[in-house]
Formats: structure tokens, C-alpha cells, sequence
């Protein structure tokens, strides 16, 4: 009898909290359309969001306006193929040891979002930077994107401009050849303009089909990565309106982490910005005269932090600045993990709320399948979470560990070196590996990572340190080295109780 009892509790307890989830997104459509924004390179304070002085976003403000900002919004990797597999798998991409070393070796071996969205009658769509797979077989419509405009290996266009494969100062081809799919083109043609413009026609053409399918649309950005080309006409208007900005009295680079961009100042990166917010107010106009907007989902996020560091000898032009963030692209310092993270749907966001709940690119994929009444399946993306409950305003428990793993450091480019962290609530635990140190900082106090707390708080320390090395050492993730291009300088994952 107790056991039928128990059992009958179990039963009324699922059935409770399935009605529940079901009445807490009423008003909300059975299978609600999907657009992804993705932005490449942009940093957390590159917008109007954090920085009203020198760039000019209106669209993302208005995006943030229409639904939820995540005030602790983060990357799972602060380099793009990393950070692109996380959020295409639902996974951290440093198990298995493919961190930063072909993460597309492990996209046949599990179910990517596109595919879960196929699988349950989306149309689905993909336009722009895929960056995963040197091989056909892996780029977007063999990861179930019934379309695919613009996606395969390339990293970044040679030009923004058309022909993109051409690199405007030197004339010279990259090695891409003409984007994927992207055809032809009119001369000087802008990139961001014209993967906007596919997929507004995609979005029209689906909605008007009379199919009466629900979409799936992911806009990847190419912008705001290098090479840094701004709009002739913009350009000059940035620049002047960086002349009263800037305090020539200050240095512009920071010795710390390489160096550091102390400035938002670039003109011609101000004007990319400007650019891609404009196919972001077209997407909002787009859904809004459809009549779809209620029936749409939208995120908005980046795959990681802004290029504001270089190496220490390097000199080149870096684009912005994630101050009073540390660091950037490449690190794994706040400012090379925190992005904007924007997400709306009216049944359920609140617009204009903003929450202190943690999200990482792993989540985009449990949440947007939540969203759409599709089946989570914890096995193919185990390191994500679903931010429902964020979204409806309830709070977020993330029960296990953000682990960030970054083996092959480039310190002659961004000058980060070899590291691995744990965020576990708001301490967050730095280990770096040539030689090993760890770094301990309080982020609920100190966001900006001033104070290093490992000497007073060793207890902390000894835990996250036992938590990081366990964990990445029970994923097989890579041993770090020394540099980016050579292996023969590793270090093992486990520090032996140094520290």
C-alpha cells in the first residue's frame, strides 16, 4: 500500500508541475517563431546599453526595451569556433579535448539546435559566419538548416564589401573564395546589409507561404570581427565625434593582460556597430508589420568578449575597449566572457525587465526549445540550462558549476596566456598555467576583478580549485600549452596541490 501510495504522489507531483509550466506560459502560442541574432566580437559595453557616449545603438535599446536583459549575460569560450559549437550543441566545448582544436570533429555526434527544430516542423533557416567545419558535410545544411546563405569555414570576410572575398587595402583573395552561397553582389555592397536582407526575404517568404509552418532563423553576423571597415560616409562622422571624447592626456593602452585599449574611440568599428543595429531594427520592423511579433521569440547575444587586448609587442589596431571590465577576446578576465545577452517573447517577458540571473551561450539551446514546447533532451545539451524561469521573472538555480577552458592561449596576438576558471555563485576561480597560479575574485562585490582574494580566502580557493581540476580532468579536456601553434609545451590539468 505505501508503495502505491508513493507512487500515486509521484504521479499527482509530475502532473502537478506539468500543468504548472503549462498554465505559467499560457498565452503564449503552441510553436512560436525563433530568430537567433549573433553577433561576432562585440564586447559588453559595445552599445547604448552600458556606453551613451560614443556608440550609436537605438535598435538593440529598443530591443531591450520589447523584453529581458541579462545583466550577467557570458560566452562558454572567449574565441568564436569554441563559443559557436557551444551554442550550436548545448555544450561546454572543452570536454573531449576539443577545445579550440576542431570543436566541428564533434558536431556529427550530437544533435545540433537546427536539427531539434527541423525534427518538429520548423522551417529553418541560417545566414552568415558558421566558422565550424573545414568540410562541407558540417557546415549548416547537413546541421539542419533547411537553408543556408553565407555559412561554411570562413572566420571573417576579406572585405565587408563586395566582392567579400577581396581584401580592400591589398587586393588580395583570402582563402575562402566567395562566401558560401552568397552568389553575386553589387559593388560595395555591405555584408551586414545584404545577410539581413536573405533573411528578411526568407522570414516574408515563409510566413507568406500559406504553409502555416513556424520558423527557425539564425542571423550570425560576420561583424563586428576584423578587418575593422566602416561605411566611407559614416566614418567621418565617428571620428569627429571621438575628437571630444577622448582625453589625450591618458594612454590609450594599459599594461596589463597583454595591453589594454583604455578608449572606445574607432571609428570605423563605431560604424560597423551602427550598421549591424540597423539589421536588428529591420528585424524588429519586419516581425511588427507581419503582424508576428507576439509570436515571436528573439535572442540577441555575441560569442564573446570585444578585441581589446593585444600582445605585448604586437601593435596592431584593436577595436574597442570592455573597460572597466578586464580584458577581452581571448581572455578569461570578465571582460573576454561577458556579452549582451537580449532576449523577447511577449507572452512571457516582461518588457523592458532585466535580471541579475546568470546565462551562458549553452543556455540559448534548452531555453529556445522550452520556449517552442519541444522536448528537452538533457543528454545532447547537458551543460545548458533553460531560462524560463528567468524570463517569467521567477529565479534561476543553476545547480552545477560554468567551467571555462582555454588550452591554446595566443599571447602574441591578444596576449592571454594558457588559463581555466570556475564560477560557482559569485566566486569565480582563475587558474593559470605557465606557471601555475590561481587568481580568486568575489564577482557579487568585484565584477571588475580589482581585488585577488586567494590569500584570504584559501578554504574557497582549495574548493574550486579541487571542483575545476575534477571536472576537467573527467572531460578529457586538452592539456594547455604555451602557445596557440606549438604543442610541444604542455602543462597537466591537475596542479598536484600547488596553489
Amino acid at each position: 500500500m505505501k508503495c502505491c501510495y508513493r507512487l500515486n504522489v509521484l504521479l499527482l507531483s509530475i502532473l502537478t508541475t506539468h500543468l504548472f509550466s503549462w498554465h505559467s506560459l499560457s498565452g503564449a502560442v503552441d510553436s512560436p517563431n525563433v530568430i537567433v541574432i549573433l553577433i561576432d566580437d562585440m564586447g559588453v559595453m559595445d552599445s547604448e546599453l552600458r556606453d551613451h557616449a560614443f556608440y550609436e545603438t537605438p535598435s538593440i535599446k529598443a530591443l531591450a526595451e520589447r523584453g529581458m536583459t541579462f545583466e550577467n549575460g557570458y560566452c562558454a569560450h572567449p574565441r568564436c569556433v569554441p563559443s559557436r559549437y557551444a551554442i550550436q550543441s548545448g555544450r561546454f566545448p572543452c570536454r573531449n579535448a576539443t577545445n579550440a582544436a576542431g570543436p566541428e570533429v564533434q558536431l556529427r555526434r550530437r544533435k545540433m539546435i537546427g536539427e531539434a527544430f527541423v525534427e518538429n516542423g520548423y522551417a529553418t533557416f541560417f545566414t552568415g559566419k558558421w566558422h565550424l567545419g573545414k568540410e562541407e558535410k558540417d557546415w549548416p545544411h547537413h546541421c539542419g538548416f533547411e537553408v543556408n546563405i553565407g555559412g561554411c569555414h570562413a572566420g571573417a570576410p576579406g572585405s565587408y564589401f563586395f566582392p567579400y572575398h577581396v581584401a580592400r587595402k591589398s587586393g588580395k583573395e583570402d582563402k575562402y573564395g566567395p562566401l558560401f552561397l552568397l552568389g553575386e553582389g553589387e559593388k560595395d555592397e555591405h555584408l551586414s546589409d545584404r545577410i539581413t536582407r536573405e533573411t528578411l526575404q526568407w522570414i516574408r517568404s515563409t510566413v507568406e507561404s500559406g504553409e502555416k509552418k513556424p520558423f527557425f532563423a539564425f542571423l550570425s553576423h560576420y561583424a563586428v570581427h576584423t578587418p575593422i571597415e566602416g561605411k566611407p560616409e559614416e566614418v567621418a562622422y565617428f571620428e569627429k565625434k571621438a575628437e571630444g571624447l577622448v582625453d589625450s592626456s591618458q594612454p590609450e593602452y594599459l599594461e596589463q593582460d597583454g595591453q589594454t585599449k583604455t578608449r572606445r574611440d574607432n571609428a570605423h568599428y563605431a560604424s560597423m556597430l551602427k550598421t549591424m543595429d540597423e539589421s536588428v531594427g529591420r528585424v524588429l520592423k519586419l516581425i511588427d508589420d507581419l503582424g508576428i511579433s507576439e509570436d515571436t521569440v528573439i535572442a540577441f547575444t555575441s560569442d564573446h568578449g570585444g578585441l581589446s587586448n593585444r600582445g605585448a609587442e604586437s601593435g596592431r589596431d584593436v577595436a574597442t575597449s570592455n573597460l572597466p571590465y578586464r580584458a577581452g577576446k581571448g581572455h578569461l578576465y570578465e571582460g573576454g566572457l561577458r556579452v549582451p545577452f537580449l532576449m523577447i517573447y511577449p507572452p512571457v517577458v516582461e518588457a523592458g525587465s532585466k535580471t541579475d540571473a546568470v546565462a551562458v551561450g549553452t543556455d540559448l539551446y534548452p531555453t529556445l526549445l522550452d520556449l517552442a514546447g519541444i522536448e528537452l533532451l538533457p543528454d545532447e545539451h547537458s551543460d545548458g540550462i533553460s531560462l524560463v524561469p528567468a524570463l517569467k521573472g521567477e529565479s534561476l538555480v543553476r545547480s552545477r558549476p560554468l567551467i571555462w577552458h582555454s588550452p591554446k592561449p595566443r599571447p602574441d596576438q591578444t596576449g592571454d596566456d594558457a588559463a581555466s576558471a570556475i564560477r560557482v555563485g559569485d566566486f569565480k576561480l582563475v587558474k593559470r598555467y605557465f606557471p601555475v597560479s590561481f587568481e580568486l575574485y568575489d564577482l557579487g562585490i568585484d565584477p571588475y576583478e580589482v581585488n585577488d582574494l586567494a590569500l584570504e580566502k584559501p578554504k574557497e580557493l582549495e574548493n574550486l580549485r579541487d571542483s575545476l581540476e575534477r571536472i576537467l580532468t573527467s572531460w578529457d579536456s586538452m592539456e594547455p600549452r604555451k602557445n596557440w601553434r606549438d604543442s610541444s609545451i604542455t602543462a597537466p590539468l591537475v596542479s598536484g596541490g600547488e596553489g
